[in-house]
């Protein structure tokens, strides 16, 4: 077992590699096993314990997994300095300081955390909810470290609840992507925080370094290429048995695609090369509506018309 005072010997770099290690594993766990909850505070904490739970016994004295961050002294901000390599600049960025307003404010926030409600919005309308919760619970930062894996976690497992899937992960495979993501974050944070920003120093930096960063893509836009449909994935990827299994609604898509099937073979008797091409149309059409958002019913109705 390791010796609790080993963080205290490693290096910074070290300690980075052993702090990811141990959240990496959990967080692959939160994924295989989420937490069962309302998408509330409570929730949101457990999220953070687990992913972070390892750290105190490993001699990381300063984690306190699942627990809120103190509140700010009178006139202090709680800011953070990040270095974006990719366009050799850093980012400024001033957060909430987690008094009892913040916290108040954080449990208004999550009621609209609710997958019942969002299940009912198509894509563009989801993604921008999306956006402006993770832009909210940001800018409250509400742990004192881990809150882009923390959100992260959670919001993924909110858009699971709701019937899309966020792909988190795709703003890893590169330092670029990465970048693109922490000024969108930062940016959005940055328009909520101004107006509660104590200290001028603090806002003059805040200020500068998102003039600088101005032209890049916003969080929605981001996300915009990172949130598709669950169902609208299932039917891209999966056999078709499969898809049913796990979105038995689909199978008003399939019954459309199947009508269509028997009326190309009709209206184009021995030319199957004209009928796949059709075909492979009609599908992308199902395709874009699903990724739409719309409900495989109305794909339907407007297939018969045809």
């Amino acid at each position: 077992m390791r010796d609790p005072d080993d963080a205290n010997r490693l290096t910074a770099a070290e300690s980075r590699r052993l702090e990811s290690e141990y959240t990496r594993f959990r967080i692959v766990e939160l994924a295989l096993d989420p937490v069962r909850g309302n998408f509330d505070a409570a929730h949101l904490r457990e999220i953070n314990r687990r992913i972070f739970q390892d750290l105190p016994g490993l001699g990381f004295r300063d984690v306190t997994p699942g627990q809120y961050r103190p509140a700010v002294s009178p006139g202090k901000d709680w800011n953070k300095q990040r270095r974006l390599d990719s366009v050799g600049a850093h980012s400024y960025v001033a957060y909430s300081p987690m008094d009892k307003a913040a916290q108040a404010r954080l449990d208004k926030a999550l009621k609209e955390a609710n997958p019942t409600a969002l299940a009912k919005l198509d894509t563009a309308a989801f993604t921008q909810s999306m956006a402006d919760l993770y832009a909210e619970l940001d800018y409250l930062h509400p742990f004192p470290d881990g809150n882009s894996r923390t959100l992260r976690t959670f919001t993924k497992q909110l858009a699971q609840g709701a019937g899309y899937n966020l792909d988190w992960a795709r703003f890893n495979a590169n330092e670029s992507s990465r970048d693109l993501l922490s000024i969108a974050r930062d940016r959005a944070v940055t328009e909520l925080a101004l107006p509660h920003i104590r200290d001028v120093e603090t806002a003059r930096s805040v200020v500068y370094s998102m003039d600088r960063l101005e032209n890049n893509p916003g969080l929605y836009d981001l996300l915009r290429d990172a949130i598709r449909p669950s169902r609208a994935l299932a039917f891209e990827h999966l056999p078709q048995a499969r898809a049913l299994q796990k979105h038995p609604e689909l199978a008003k898509s399939y019954d459309a695609l199947h009508v269509a099937a028997q009326a190309l073979t009709k209206k184009l008797p021995g030319n199957e090369a004209a009928q796949r091409e059709a075909l492979s149309m009609f599908k992308k059409e199902i395709q874009t509506r699903l990724d739409e958002g719309e409900a495989p019913q109305k794909t339907r109705g407007r297939s018969r018309s045809r």
